[in-house]
């Protein structure tokens, strides 16, 4: 190889990294971090160095309750549904708009109507080191197809 090949291989593996970085990674990483946080319901809790279950909703020990669906879970999957990637140059955004997302992901005492509602913490999106552990994972893999070429 010349040095002259040397150099325009270094610059195409540069120009390829820093489109995987702008574009292709937060993209990947969405998508990922995404299907990580609806596991968290389908699991009954938050995943983070191990499942950390949720407190029970209280409609699941009524009488006259929704007992078919999990917590957190309605039949129209109102926060699993919204939870939402918002890719952007070199990061991602993860979020979900539903107005009572906050409330049940960090827990609340000033909820309901008359705001004497207690909300435990249900957390569903946050930082998880199962989660970083993916991401790692990827950033090396796509990394590796880029040096490899």
């Amino acid at each position: 190889m010349t040095p002259e090949q040397f150099t325009k291989n270094i610059e195409r593996q540069a120009d390829e990294i820093r489109r995987l970085i702008d574009r292709t990674l937060p993209i990947k990483a969405g998508a990922i971090a995404k299907k990580h946080f609806r596991e968290n319901f389908e699991m009954g809790g938050f995943v983070d160095d191990g499942l950390h279950e949720w407190k029970p909703a209280l409609r699941l020990s009524s009488k006259y309750g929704d007992k078919k669906n999990k917590t957190l879970m309605s039949s129209r999957k109102h926060l699993y549904n919204n939870i939402q990637d918002i890719p952007q140059r070199g990061s991602v955004k993860i979020e979900n708009r539903t107005p009572y997302a906050a409330a049940h992901n960090e827990g609340t005492t000033t909820a309901g109507r008359n705001r004497n509602v207690t909300i435990p913490k249900r957390q569903f999106i946050g930082e998880s080191k199962e989660l970083t552990e993916k991401i790692k994972n990827l950033i090396e893999t796509e990394v590796e197809k880029v040096i490899k070429k």
